[in-house]
């Protein structure tokens, strides 16, 4: 596993937290993973095999609008990679 990118956000609702978003490569498939800083939680989503830049522009979208990590997956299957 590479860790490609990492972004961070300030959680937009309350400000209290910060959100950290990472790409990972694992062997040509790509992965998020999400968690709130300070947190024992990670949600990690999976990809597949979209291309490097599709999945750091995705992380870079999903910090700008600080999307908490319980939703990413979420938002992943709608997009249907």
């Amino acid at each position: 596993m590479v860790y490609e990118t990492i972004f961070t956000a300030k959680d937009v609702s309350d400000g209290n937290f910060d959100i950290t978003y990472c790409v990972i490569n694992d062997k040509n498939s790509y992965f998020i993973e999400s968690y709130i800083c300070g947190s024992d939680k990670h949600e990690s989503s999976f990809l597949g095999s979209c291309g490097k830049e599709k999945a750091k522009n995705l992380a870079h979208t999903l910090a700008e609008k600080a999307v908490r990590p319980i939703h990413i997956e979420d938002i992943i299957s709608d997009l249907r990679f």
